[in-house]
């Protein structure tokens, strides 16, 4: 099948951001081997295209410094990398950017803290390639189809992932980084003879190429557009040994479809001007990954569907360079990769995805494998295998799961790395007896924080998507996570005056998730009667009055708020509140109030949530509201359009000047004793042309950006808060889409 290539102008948004390193340690202490040096090998169309950086005019804010409060790993890293370069690795997550490591670092820093909420698609990366030659040029393929507007783009960077360019492909190609079949890979490829040429594969729009560094993109003329499970092209392999005029002759692409006509695994054997179904490749599963050998026979993984959660079976077969074929598999489950000894061939890895065996800590997750003898036997290491946390003790009980991406480290190739659906796992050898894998997710914070609570004399509490929530001591270090597990937290509340009273809500739709402590976390006792017998209710916000005496609940999928004064052994329907979603809240200081706000409304309790009594007067957009724990009845709303202040308990409220958009809005300690406590804001003041976080600290009198260009974090995400932390003076926490926490704070607190 022979076409040509049509080069149309592609939209480019050039985005130079400096990041900084996320200092820590990996699980050994000992002196890292020095790196090889790679140096800066920025190609000449990146450096003469005279594309704008926005680190030139960026605002720096030198007064504040932001990260990601420390829990390590809590989401799917789709995709984990080892390069030719000593010490440097990548990953990719689904929904929270991609992240490095060197020698240096010796941590997983993020390369995506620059992303703006317009842009925050950009955190869901679904391909992700480095130059084999210079491994400090790394390419991602970015987009998430239900954020910003499906946008799809290319980031280049030059240095690890510490600056980057964004180019915009959206007209060619759409990706999904959050989309399923999201653990195949990698759609994205650089030559390695020439680190000009770049091919990317989209869900949908088919295949793309560059020939100058990713500025500019042509339309490749592939056989397949797209796949009836819109996963698309979701393979691109280059093989090295094929070098000719400066690039790479033999191409492989792999397409996420099984038992059609056209096939799902091709070549091209002149630099992708040309492709045909590769000989003999079985059509009756759909690849998951390509690798080479030292020899050229190609090794693919295969499973019956796209994964991550719905395979059932799968393969593993060789392709030889004499045109067989060898069905290599260990057993009949999906395979999600295979490594291969780069030293010697006959020593293979390969690791099921979506399987659930015994794991040596009592969880059921995928198996590994190993092959001395090029596949002909294999090793099922999985039950002698040994795990450790690794300071993370979270992760304790937990499978490594939904295995997609094996990295081994070709300076110690009995090391290898895995992807897991809550975060990395490496074993430093896996060809010992008894194999020690261990959580190696330091620094990637991939959690999707719902809600967060943050009281004077108390640590900082949060209730996060997936894995209940922690009990940040310290931002710095791991986190513990909350007593009794409930899974995915959508509401966590304490009473403020008495603060041994704590509950915790979750659920889904396989039933309801309720724990209250009244011990301040201590002990857990679980909420089970559902407040309408015979339905089952979840999720939601719950609250406290200020005394502990009433919990009050609004579930995401009922129509009405409910109370109870006996911690859920009897349940009550609160009058006035026939409404599905408020976001609930006590009265720090008076046990009567309560309030909720939803359905652009605000719904005003005085006696502590038995009945409410609804104020559409107000009409805010934006659900979650603050309350001021030094003054009765002071209540910010957050108002789309600008701030909202309430000092009669809702009945009425007013603007605060100097606010054009307001979408969070949370109160901190204040500077000194007497001081007005601190506002923060994620909106835009009126003077003001970037969208951020912003706080005042004399009643919204006058404000300034805490954030700076560099630091946007993708937006509020989910959860949509702000919260400024009333233990801290000018420390701030906010959600995101799925760069867990993210923290501000101010550098000079005096």
């Amino acid at each position: 099948m022979i076409g040509k290539t049509s080069r149309s102008a592609a939209l480019i948004l050039s985005v130079m951001i400096c990041i900084s390193a996320f200092g820590g340690c990996s699980k050994n202490d000992s002196p890292d081997i020095p790196a090889e040096t790679v140096g800066d090998q920025i190609t000449e169309a990146v450096q003469s295209s005279g594309l704008p950086k926005i680190s030139d005019n960026a605002y720096i804010n030198p007064d504040w410094s932001y990260g990601q409060v420390a829990i390590g790993g809590g989401g799917f890293v789709s995709g984990v990398y080892a390069t030719p370069e000593q010490g440097v690795y990548y990953a990719r997550t689904d929904v929270g950017g991609a992240y490095y490591r060197t020698s240096e670092t010796r941590q997983w820093t993020s390369m995506n803290y620059w992303v703006t909420a317009d842009d925050r698609g950009l955190l869901g990366i679904d391909g992700l390639a480095y130059d084999p030659q210079a491994p400090n040029r790394v390419f991602l393929l970015a987009g998430t189809d239900y954020f910003s507007n499906g946008k799809t783009a290319v980031i280049i960077s030059d240095d690890y992932g510490k600056t980057v360019s964004v180019v915009d492909v959206t007209d060619k190609i759409k990706v999904h980084g959050n989309g399923m079949g999201r653990g195949n890979g990698e759609r994205i490829a650089v030559d390695p003879n020439n680190g000009n040429i770049i091919f990317a594969g989209g869900r949908t729009g088919g295949m793309i190429k560059s020939t100058d560094g990713g500025v500019t993109w042509e339309t490749v003329n592939f056989p397949v557009v797209s796949t009836p499970n819109t996963v698309g092209i979701n393979g691109i392999l280059f093989d090295p040994s094929t070098a000719k005029d400066g690039k790479t002759m033999k191409i492989y692409a792999s397409v996420s479809s099984k038992d059609t006509a056209e096939g799902n695994l091709f070549v091209s054997e002149d630099g992708g001007e040309s492709w045909n179904v590769l000989p003999d490749s079985i059509n009756s599963l759909m690849p998951q990954r390509m690798k080479l050998d030292g020899k050229g026979a190609l090794y693919v993984t295969y499973a019956d569907a796209e994964g991550p959660c719905n395979p059932s079976t799968g393969a593993i077969y060789r392709y030889n360079t004499d045109g067989t074929a060898d069905n290599i598999s260990p057993t009949s489950n999906p395979f999600g990769d295979i490594v291969i000894d780069p030293n010697d061939e006959n020593k293979l890895v390969a690791v099921t995805s979506n399987t659930y065996q015994p794991q040596s800590n009592g969880s059921y997750g995928d198996q590994f494998f190993t092959s001395a003898d090029g596949g002909k036997t294999w090793n099922n290491i999985t039950a002698s295998a040994k795990m450790s946390n690794n300071g993370m003790s979270w992760i304790d009980g937990y499978a490594i799961h939904w295995c997609s991406s094996l990295a081994l480290d070709p300076f110690s190739t009995g090391k290898i790395t895995v992807n897991s659906g809550n975060g990395v796992f490496a074993c430093d050898d896996i060809w010992a007896a008894a194999p020690e894998f261990y959580f190696d997710a330091k620094g990637i914070e991939e959690t999707v924080p719902l809600d967060i609570v943050s009281i004077e004399g108390l640590p900082l509490m949060s209730a996060i998507g997936d894995y209940d929530g922690f009990v940040h001591e310290d931002i710095f270090t791991s986190a513990a996570r909350h007593g009794d597990p409930i899974g995915t937290t959508t509401g966590i509340t304490v009473a403020a005056k008495n603060t041994d009273m704590i509950a915790r809500v979750g659920g889904s739709d396989s039933g309801m998730a309720f724990t209250c402590s009244t011990d301040g976390g201590k002990t857990w006792k679980r909420i089970t009667k559902s407040p309408e017998p015979g339905k089952n209710l979840y999720g939601g916000k719950i609250a406290f009055n200020a005394d502990g005496s009433i919990l009050t609940w609004s579930p995401e999928n009922g129509m009405n708020v409910y109370w109870t004064d006996d911690l859920g052994a009897t349940w009550n329907t609160s009058e006035g509140a026939v409404v599905s979603g408020l976001y609930l809240i006590g009265d720090p200081n008076d046990p009567n109030y309560v309030y909720g706000c939803g359905n652009s409304s605000i719904y005003i309790s005085s006696d502590g949530g038995k009945t409410f009594k609804r104020n559409s007067a107000i009409a805010p957009s934006y659900n979650r509201i603050c309350v001021d724990p030094t003054t009765e009845g002071r209540i910010f709303i957050a108002n789309g359009a600008g701030l909202l202040l309430s000092e009669d308990h809702g009945e009425s409220a007013e603007l605060v000047p100097g606010i054009k958009k307001c979408e969070a809005v949370g109160l901190g300690k204040a500077r000194n004793d007497g001081d007005p406590l601190v506002i923060y804001i994620w909106g835009m003041t009126m003077d003001a042309e970037e969208e951020g976080l912003y706080m005042s600290e004399d009643n919204g009198a006058s404000w300034t950006r805490v954030n700076d260009d560099l630091h946007n974090f993708g937006g509020t995400g989910n959860g949509e808060f702000v919260c400024g932390d009333m233990n801290i003076y000018g420390r701030c926490y906010m959600s995101t889409v799925g760069l867990g926490i993210v923290y501000f704070d101010k550098n000079d607190k005096s």
